[in-house]
């Protein structure tokens, strides 16, 4: 269990907060903002919080006038100067900071990771972590009650959304019965579940669905259909209108394939290379496989980046699971 009093020493003593997530950030990441940020404010605390990518439209639910989630490059010079304390949530990664990485080394203030991945570079920070979580939601939460904050309506919307979205609307392997728990809890405290579904799965764009379209009919399979991957390059994206944020969840389908045991998707990036997404339902650690690549997250769900056209990439990621499923 975490021992939460480092974040309660710095509440007691400093004011002013920052906090910050991932790149492109996902439901887990912008629901435990909401929940940390709703904690610190309760204690009368001054938050802001800035992420290096913009939100997705379908978290706009989480800020409903605009002004909650911060961009870091429109942000002038010097306008977080002021800032005491960051608050890093959900990653434990140099890699996963993208523009902010820079600001985050220089930050003068202490610095605290809440996360539950397994893979961990030194951020120079007081890390509280359990990797055993199901979601850095679930952390956030328990810093609420170990902090003697309250689960708000705002706060329980965000933890609910976080918790609910990386444990893959409650069916993937990590829900536990605490999990069940935990989002009965949310939903007394004024979570409601039917709107947070529907602004989750029901306001599909036209251009999501072309591209799920375009996602599906790409799928191939390798090691007599052991492992299955898909693609969405820079002219898919064009063609059907659609944004990065809408290739979220569609590596999921990979592994509803029968007789699956990894599936992967690999996205072309407008800068450059090539993000990569595992996720796996036998004994494969997809962790370890993203960790070649400079990449990390769970045993049954991971990331990486590879800086390589994407041809290339599929061939470099092809062969790390062949040798994770075949290792003679």
């Amino acid at each position: 269990m975490i021992d939460w009093t480092p974040l309660a020493d710095l509440v007691e003593k400093h004011d002013r907060f920052l906090l910050t997530t991932h790149i492109r950030p996902d439901g887990d990441a912008l629901g435990s903002e909401v929940g940390m940020a709703g904690l610190l404010r309760q204690k009368g605390k001054d938050v802001r919080v800035v992420n290096t990518s913009r939100t997705p439209p379908r978290y706009d639910y989480l800020d409903p006038d605009g002004t909650f989630f911060e961009h870091f490059s429109a942000l002038p010079a010097g306008a977080l100067d002021d800032r005491e304390v960051l608050v890093i949530l959900d990653l434990s990664a140099w890699s996963q900071l993208g523009d902010m990485a820079d600001f985050v080394r220089a930050f003068p203030g202490p610095k605290v990771v809440v996360d539950h991945h397994v893979s961990q570079d030194d951020l120079g920070a007081v890390f509280l972590k359990d990797t055993s979580a199901e979601a850095a939601g679930t952390l956030v939460m328990r810093a609420v009650k170990a902090l003697g904050g309250s689960l708000t309506k705002e706060v329980a919307t965000g933890l609910f959304t976080a918790i609910s979205m990386d444990t893959g609307w409650f069916r993937h392997p990590n829900t536990k019965p605490s999990t069940l728990g935990a989002a009965s809890e949310l939903i007394e405290a004024g979570a409601e579940i039917d709107q947070i579904y529907r602004d989750l799965f029901e306001r599909n764009t036209l251009a999501r669905l072309q591209l799920t379209g375009e996602f599906l009919s790409k799928m191939k399979t390798d090691l007599n259909g052991r492992i299955i991957y898909s693609t969405v390059s820079l002219a898919d994206l064009e063609r059907t209108g659609a944004i990065p944020h809408d290739t979220e969840d569609l590596v999921d389908y990979t592994v509803s394939v029968r007789g699956v045991e990894i599936g992967f998707l690999l996205m072309e990036l407008a800068r450059g290379g090539v993000k990569g997404s595992l996720r796996t339902r036998s004994g494969v650690d997809c962790a370890k496989i993203a960790a070649e690549f400079g990449g990390g997250g769970h045993k049954a769900a991971a990331g990486l980046t590879i800086d390589a056209p994407l041809p290339v990439a599929v061939d470099r990621v092809l062969a790390a699971i062949r040798k994770a499923l075949d290792p003679a």
